[in-house]
Protein backbone atom coordinates (compact mmCIF):
# COMPACT_ATOMS: atom_id res chain seq x y z
CA UNK A 1 0.00 0.00 0.00
CA UNK A 2 2.92 2.37 0.57
CA UNK A 3 4.67 1.76 -2.73
CA UNK A 4 4.33 4.24 -5.57
CA UNK A 5 4.23 1.56 -8.24
CA UNK A 6 4.22 -2.26 -8.27
CA UNK A 7 5.21 -4.34 -11.26
CA UNK A 8 4.25 -8.00 -10.98
CA UNK A 9 5.54 -10.65 -13.37
CA UNK A 10 3.27 -13.68 -13.32
CA UNK A 11 3.26 -16.70 -15.59
CA UNK A 12 -0.13 -18.16 -14.61
CA UNK A 13 -3.07 -16.45 -16.31
CA UNK A 14 -5.40 -17.59 -13.51
CA UNK A 15 -3.26 -15.80 -10.93
CA UNK A 16 -3.17 -12.65 -13.08
CA UNK A 17 -6.98 -12.61 -13.21
CA UNK A 18 -7.24 -13.23 -9.46
CA UNK A 19 -4.86 -10.39 -8.58
CA UNK A 20 -6.63 -7.99 -10.92
CA UNK A 21 -9.97 -8.97 -9.37
CA UNK A 22 -8.64 -8.32 -5.85
CA UNK A 23 -7.43 -4.80 -6.62
CA UNK A 24 -10.32 -3.77 -8.87
CA UNK A 25 -11.87 -0.53 -7.65
CA UNK A 26 -9.19 0.09 -5.01
CA UNK A 27 -6.44 2.68 -4.76
CA UNK A 28 -3.91 -0.09 -5.42
CA UNK A 29 -5.40 -0.76 -8.87
CA UNK A 30 -3.73 2.31 -10.42
CA UNK A 31 -0.36 1.45 -8.85
CA UNK A 32 -0.29 -2.12 -10.18
CA UNK A 33 1.15 -3.20 -13.50
CA UNK A 34 1.03 -6.92 -14.25
CA UNK A 35 3.27 -8.40 -16.91
CA UNK A 36 2.08 -11.86 -17.85
CA UNK A 37 4.93 -14.07 -18.94
CA UNK A 38 7.96 -16.09 -18.04
CA UNK A 39 10.17 -14.10 -15.66
CA UNK A 40 13.30 -15.57 -17.20
CA UNK A 41 12.31 -14.50 -20.74
CA UNK A 42 10.74 -11.16 -19.78
CA UNK A 43 12.88 -8.03 -19.94
CA UNK A 44 12.80 -6.47 -16.49
CA UNK A 45 11.90 -2.80 -16.25
CA UNK A 46 13.66 -0.54 -13.77
CA UNK A 47 12.96 -1.53 -10.17
CA UNK A 48 14.62 -0.94 -6.82
CA UNK A 49 12.96 -3.62 -4.66
CA UNK A 50 12.09 -7.18 -5.61
CA UNK A 51 9.87 -9.47 -3.55
CA UNK A 52 9.32 -12.95 -4.93
CA UNK A 53 8.08 -16.40 -4.09
CA UNK A 54 10.19 -18.09 -6.72
CA UNK A 55 9.20 -21.31 -8.49
CA UNK A 56 12.02 -23.54 -7.33
CA UNK A 57 12.88 -24.81 -10.82
CA UNK A 58 13.91 -21.30 -11.99
CA UNK A 59 15.77 -20.19 -8.85
CA UNK A 60 19.28 -20.24 -10.28
CA UNK A 61 18.37 -18.60 -13.58
CA UNK A 62 16.39 -15.89 -11.78
CA UNK A 63 19.18 -15.09 -9.32
CA UNK A 64 21.72 -14.77 -12.14
CA UNK A 65 19.29 -12.60 -14.11
CA UNK A 66 18.69 -10.33 -11.11
CA UNK A 67 22.39 -9.99 -10.40
CA UNK A 68 23.10 -8.95 -13.99
CA UNK A 69 20.18 -6.47 -14.15
CA UNK A 70 21.22 -2.83 -14.50
CA UNK A 71 20.75 -0.55 -12.82
CA UNK A 72 21.26 -2.82 -9.81
CA UNK A 73 18.30 -3.16 -7.48
CA UNK A 74 18.50 -1.96 -3.88
CA UNK A 75 17.08 -5.09 -2.24
CA UNK A 76 15.52 -8.43 -3.18
CA UNK A 77 13.67 -10.61 -0.68
CA UNK A 78 12.87 -14.03 -2.09
CA UNK A 79 11.78 -17.45 -0.94
CA UNK A 80 13.76 -20.44 -2.22
CA UNK A 81 14.07 -24.14 -1.58
CA UNK A 82 16.25 -24.51 1.53
CA UNK A 83 19.22 -26.23 -0.12
CA UNK A 84 19.37 -23.56 -2.84
CA UNK A 85 19.14 -20.76 -0.25
CA UNK A 86 21.97 -22.29 1.74
CA UNK A 87 24.12 -22.46 -1.41
CA UNK A 88 23.77 -18.68 -1.74
CA UNK A 89 25.58 -18.15 1.57
CA UNK A 90 27.90 -21.19 1.56
CA UNK A 91 31.57 -20.51 2.32
CA UNK A 92 34.70 -22.04 0.74
CA UNK A 93 35.26 -25.56 2.02
CA UNK A 94 31.58 -26.17 2.81
CA UNK A 95 29.78 -28.97 0.95
CA UNK A 96 27.25 -26.58 -0.63
CA UNK A 97 29.88 -24.07 -1.86
CA UNK A 98 29.62 -23.74 -5.65
CA UNK A 99 29.66 -21.33 -8.61
CA UNK A 100 26.34 -19.91 -7.42
CA UNK A 101 27.86 -19.11 -4.00
CA UNK A 102 30.87 -17.37 -5.53
CA UNK A 103 28.95 -15.26 -8.04
CA UNK A 104 26.16 -14.30 -5.68
CA UNK A 105 28.51 -13.26 -2.88
CA UNK A 106 30.73 -11.39 -5.35
CA UNK A 107 27.83 -9.28 -6.62
CA UNK A 108 25.57 -8.94 -3.57
CA UNK A 109 25.35 -9.13 0.18
CA UNK A 110 23.32 -12.24 1.01
CA UNK A 111 21.43 -12.84 4.27
CA UNK A 112 19.32 -15.78 5.37
CA UNK A 113 16.22 -14.18 6.92
CA UNK A 114 14.06 -17.08 8.02
CA UNK A 115 13.24 -20.72 7.57
CA UNK A 116 9.77 -21.57 6.28
CA UNK A 117 8.66 -25.08 7.16
CA UNK A 118 6.86 -27.26 4.65
CA UNK A 119 3.79 -27.36 6.90
CA UNK A 120 3.15 -23.68 6.07
CA UNK A 121 1.97 -24.75 2.59
CA UNK A 122 -1.07 -26.65 1.37
CA UNK A 123 -0.37 -29.23 0.18
CA UNK A 124 3.00 -29.43 1.96
CA UNK A 125 5.95 -29.76 -0.46
CA UNK A 126 8.66 -32.36 0.05
CA UNK A 127 11.27 -29.68 0.83
CA UNK A 128 11.80 -26.92 3.38
CA UNK A 129 12.09 -23.29 2.25
CA UNK A 130 14.01 -20.18 3.30
CA UNK A 131 13.60 -16.47 2.79
CA UNK A 132 16.77 -14.72 1.63
CA UNK A 133 17.70 -11.07 1.15
CA UNK A 134 20.08 -9.89 -1.56
CA UNK A 135 21.43 -6.33 -1.37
Amino acid sequence: QQSKHVIAIEYDNRMVREVLKRVEGTAEERKLQIVQGDAIKTRFPFFDVCVANVPYQISSALVFKLLSHRPMFRCAVMMFQEEFALRLTARPGEALYCRLSVNTQLLAKVDQLMKVGRNNFRPPPKVESRVVRLE
